[in-house]
């Protein structure tokens, strides 16, 4: 009989939940429990199963507090802001569908942000942030995230001293031998 001992991951994932052991004891691997039948299939599955949900962020929390959370994601999202690996971690295991959508917009703020980085002039900065909102589709269910995202990124970067260490085409252009 092999045994597994998962009380220090779950200690060290969720130090509050005692429930854990009791959650993981209940696996049909080894010693058959007395108030379950004996199953040979679903082991491994049980076993990924648990652990599926001890990784979770949303582990040990009420349907109002999954809500609650879920509302303060979408109100950052909604703001532009980047969310957190801990808040995308709780949308894929929560609202796996959000979380394509989410992951995406995510994708398109950083890639935005590269291509901020690599501007030569103010102007080319701004050239490109009008560009990129002007792509987005009419039609994109996430459009206003999207938007959303361009705009904070864009207003991040004009604080930086990236932005602030660009000439204008005007300073660029005297700069040129003539």
């Amino acid at each position: 009989m092999q045994t597994i001992n998962l009380k220090g991951l779950a200690k060290l994932l969720h130090p509050n939940a005692a429930e854990i052991p009791k959650k993981l004891s209940h696996s049909n691997y080894g010693v058959p429990q007395p108030e379950e039948p004996v199953s040979k299939g679903n082991d491994t599955f049980t076993i990924t199963q648990k652990l599926s949900e001890l990784l979770s962020p949303a582990y040990g929390m009420t349907e109002e507090e999954k809500k609650a959370w879920l509302d303060e994601i979408m109100a950052k999202l909604k703001s532009g802001k980047k969310l957190s690996g801990e808040e995308m971690r709780f949308l894929q295991a929560e609202n796996p569908a959000l979380y394509q959508q989410v992951a995406r917009v995510q994708a398109l703020r950083a890639s935005f942000e590269e291509r901020l980085n690599s501007s030569s002039t103010k102007e080319e900065a701004q050239t490109m942030f009008s560009r990129s909102v002007s792509l987005v589709s009419k039609d994109d269910p996430m459009r206003e995230y999207i938007i959303a995202a361009y705009n904070d990124v864009m207003d991040e970067f004009k604080e930086s001293d990236a932005y602030k260490a660009l000439p204008s085409e005007a300073e660029e252009k005297k700069q040129r031998p003539g």
